[in-house]
């Protein structure tokens, strides 16, 4: 069998055992629409399934070529993945979270996310296969290949910065990361746009043979679209409870594709995972957040009013970032923000176990200010809610491409003329197991390379359970809140940029750029222009209009760059080595060499070293939570030339280091920079690469000189190197470090800093190392006798049934086996040094790691009773024998 036609049969009894048993039924007896598979899998003790046979380990697919990836940077963590869902519906067979807050806290606010895409093909005559939908899982990396994955980057990543041109060939951000030469120069992801400080790359198609082989109860047709995935994390105050998602799809076909709808079927369940049956408490919240009314926006004094107009008032340069905007004559006094979203509930807070609820927000989609081919505002389409069980014809859930069709098209509980929901929340005793369905669109005659984008946002936030659901404005605060630092963060702001149009002197207000395209309108008027006049469309240059009405946006001079909040550096990247009753941690001068994708400067400060020990792997979580996390040093950075530092001699002189460091201020430690070889530029072999920028200097009136431009050159993991001794072998622990700047001056100097975060599948276990002196010289075994429960005992999950272990320590570095019997010799286990552990990782990690794990499950898959056990390890030729007990 081929390469490829074994990974294709792989993919397929995945997508049979992850769509049946997962998405169907990870946590129930699954209700839900025929693309999830007939397979169902008896829930286990949590509730949310048992394992399937052969399934996969912690952080496991569905990436394709991966473990899939984790949003950990801010507040939401949610699971992305490139099979068209966001979301963990993956249980049985990966602890990762699904869409957790705050952090990884066990508490869910998602169960999944997946992508539809309707069209109806104008060149197909089978009325039965005009109208189709690509839903879920239906979505597939374009091919097998590795490169195909997802890949993640950072704002201000070398290669990834936002309106510059990277390459020097006269293009701004042409070449997306995707893995491939999108602009024909040979290089492949060398000028693409970063925009956040945890980003998500990938590409899907709806048209390969994985996609078109997807099981369901309706054979999959593809429409010949390529969907480019992008989800973005913010770390700061304000952007920090939601992660964003923008969705570009494009036409591959050779034929247009017409009255193309964009949706999301959404799943938010609420609740603590550890609560039986917590999703099925939950009611949908319709009402917010959402509004103003853009006609009528009602009294804002009125606590039930649902649509009170979300206004900033006047206010500095800190939200638009360009003082410009507030000296227009009084234009911009105030600034109106529309919100479109909606919002899943507990019933009750689940007694203060779940603060929060679940926000989907609409930010952006493709538009035309002509409503030819795109709708004139964003908005949604349509929007609904189901019960599980309900049959499509009684307001259920689509069940077939017809139908989802007919679902995602019709207008439906949407006022026409506000793009407001009209659809009122159901009773307080409906509780239930609800999910929802929204669409955009349609987007007409969608000719072959033509592309549409949506943007949207998953988050959580506070609510107060005690306050009356009809109060809408105490009770939702903080969630609308929330919901407008979305929308702002999504608006952007305006920088001054070389190389692109941008409005003139007379243009304050006029944010949008319209040029004469053939087909197209030859002039146009906006809501500034009087009444009953146009101005004429050019073809290659800009003619702006004012289509939003807002004098806040649309600066003269200013282009507008879309999804920005402050940032700190990015975290280093980090590698941790388990040795014996130590880790070392290493990481790269990343946070150091990344300039302010603001303020274009180097106002890096420090590093924080976190760890996390104890954690137990509650039921839902996926890694320590915030109460885990200790602080082991802090380490403030010391340039030798713009703030150097200043030691006393032994005869109280002043000494200035003439080297850059990091200082422990506590301790007075030191840490110095490894001597590393500097990462070398792609396309120069043996020239260190460097990132410029500005750079202040720093004095007690605050940053003084500035130098520009400045230098930074970057060095790969190992530049630094911190080591952790109090630590014991065997058990687990987690690590994360952090970086930190500091903005603005004197009196307003401010720090911002990144998240200390990891999964399960980041956590580390120091190593036993081999010692002729311990124990003579023999192997043994830890714990012994093991009691029912070791102290580094895990709660069993999918993938850990047991959740324990004992292992062999102070076995020879040349091992090759471990043999495990019972004492009438019967054969147990083999234990060999490439096994992968439950954790995923071999036996044997490193040549000095002396020490195999048994999970304490027998070669048929049983559980080991009570009794004396018998092992031989074998190694050079030599065989070496002990035995340990197990009591249960």
């Amino acid at each position: 069998m081929s390469q490829r036609n074994l990974q294709s049969l792989l993919i397929a009894l995945f997508a049979i055992t992850l769509v049946g048993a997962s998405m169907g039924v990870a946590r129930r007896a699954w209700a839900g629409p025929a693309w999830a598979g007939e397979l169902n899998a008896a829930p286990d003790a949590t509730g949310r399934g048992v394992r399937s046979p052969g399934g996969l380990g912690p952080n496991a697919v569905p990436e394709i070529f991966g473990p899939g990836k984790v949003s950990t940077f801010c507040n939401f963590w949610m699971k992305v993945t490139n099979i068209g869902v966001v979301g963990n519906p993956f249980t049985n067979t990966s602890s990762d979270p699904s869409g957790q807050w705050p952090g990884a806290s066990g508490v869910e606010y998602l169960f999944f996310a997946g992508v539809w895409a309707g069209a109806v093909n104008p060149l197909q005559t089978d009325p039965t296969l005009k109208r189709r939908v690509s839903a879920t899982t239906e979505w597939r990396p374009p091919t097998l290949d590795e490169k195909d994955r997802i890949y993640t980057t950072y704002d201000g990543n070398p290669g990834g910065q936002r309106l510059v041109d990277d390459d020097s060939d006269g293009k701004i951000d042409e070449d997306p990361l995707d893995g491939y030469d999108n602009d024909g120069d040979g290089k492949v992801d060398e000028d693409y746009g970063a925009i956040s400080q945890q980003e998500y790359t990938c590409l899907m198609r709806d048209d390969t043979q994985e996609a078109i082989d997807t099981p369901a109860a309706e054979k999959h047709v593809p429409l010949g679209l390529q969907l480019r995935q992008s989800t973005y994390a913010f770390s700061v105050p304000g952007a920090n409870d939601f992660v964003s998602i923008e969705w570009e799809l494009t036409n591959i076909n050779d034929h247009e594709l017409d009255s193309v709808y964009v949706g999301v079927r959404i799943d938010q369940d609420v609740g603590p995972v550890i609560r039986d049956r917590y999703f099925a408490d939950d009611l949908p919240e319709p009402r917010v957040p959402q509004g103003p009314d853009p006609t009528i926006a009602g009294n804002p004094d009125d606590p039930n009013n649902p649509n009170y107009p979300y206004i900033r008032t006047r206010n500095k340069a800190g939200n638009l970032h360009i003082s410009d905007v507030e000296n227009q004559g009084g234009l911009c006094d105030k600034d109106t923000v529309y919100i479109n979203g909606f919002t899943m509930i507990d019933d009750d807070g689940d007694q203060g176990q779940t603060p929060g609820a679940s926000v989907c927000m609409l930010l952006g989609h493709t538009i035309d200010p002509t409503g030819e081919k795109a709708p004139r505002r964003v908005g949604f389409n349509m929007y609904t809610f189901f019960q599980p069980g309900t049959p499509y014809a009684q307001g259920g859930v689509p069940q077939n491409d017809a139908d989802r069709y007919d679902a995602m098209s019709r207008p439906r509980n949407i006022d026409p003329n506000t793009g407001l929901i009209t659809q009122q929340p159901p009773d307080a005793n409906e509780i239930n197991d609800y999910s929802s369905l929204f669409s955009v669109g349609p987007f007409r005659h969608m000719q072959p390379g033509e592309t549409v984008s949506m943007q949207w946002a998953l988050g959580a936030q506070q609510v107060d359970y005690l306050t009356s659901r009809d109060n809408l404005k105490k009770r939702y605060p903080k969630l609308i809140d929330m919901a407008v630092g979305a929308e702002l963060t999504y608006r952007g702001s305006y920088e001054q940029r070389q190389g692109i149009e941008v409005p003139g002197p007379e243009d304050f207000g006029r944010e949008t750029c319209l040029k004469k395209v053939p087909g197209g309108p030859t002039s146009f008027a906006d809501c500034r222009d009087p009444e009953g006049t146009n101005r004429q469309l050019l073809e290659n240059e800009c003619t702006w209009f004012d289509l939003d009405c807002n004098f806040c946006t649309g600066v003269p001079g200013y282009v507008l760059k879309r999804w920005t909040a402050s940032a700190p550096p990015p975290n280093p990247d980090l590698k941790l080595e388990p040795h014996d009753k130590s880790v070392t941690l290493l990481w790269d001068n990343k946070s150091e060499a990344t300039p302010d994708p603001v303020q274009g400067d180097f106002d890096f400060k420090g590093y924080k070293v976190w760890k996390a020990a104890n954690w137990t792997r509650p039921v839902g979580s996926s890694g320590p939570g915030d109460d885990l996390w200790s602080l082991l040093a802090t380490y403030y950075y010391y340039d030798a030339v713009l703030n150097p530092l200043k030691l006393k001699t032994a005869d109280g002189r002043d000494s200035v280091v003439a080297q850059n460091l990091l200082l422990n201020r506590e301790t007075g430690e030191i840490l110095y920079p490894n001597d590393v070889p500097c990462v070398e530029k792609a396309d120069q072999p043996g020239v260190c690469d460097q990132q410029e920028g500005k750079k202040f200097s720093f004095t007690p009136s605050g940053r003084d000189t500035t130098i520009d431009p400045y230098f930074v050159t970057r060095y790969p993991i190992g530049r630094y190197t911190y080591v952790d001794n109090n630590v014991l072998n065997g058990f687990l622990y987690f690590y994360s470090v952090t970086a930190f700047d500091s903005t603005g001056r004197g009196a307003l100097v401010a720090e911002q800093e990144g998240r200390q975060a990891a999964v399960e599948g980041e956590g580390v276990v120091p190593q036993d190392s081999y010692a002729t002196g311990k124990n003579s010289g023999k192997p043994y075994v830890v714990p012994n006798p093991y009691r029912g429960r070791a102290d580094w005992d895990l709660t069993p999950n999918a993938s850990d049934p047991t959740g324990t272990h004992v292992d062999f320590f102070n076995l020879p570095l040349d091992w090759t086996q471990v043999r495990i019997y019972t004492v009438s010799g019967d054969l147990v286990q083999i234990l060999r040094p490439g096994d992968a552990q439950t954790n995923g990782k071999p036996q044997q990690e490193s040549p000095t790691d002396s020490q195999a794990s048994w999970n304490l499950i027998s070669r048929n898959g049983q559980d080991v009773v009570s009794g004396i056990y018998l092992f031989s390890v074998e190694s050079g030729g030599k065989t070496m024998q002990g035995k340990f007990t197990v009591i249960r």
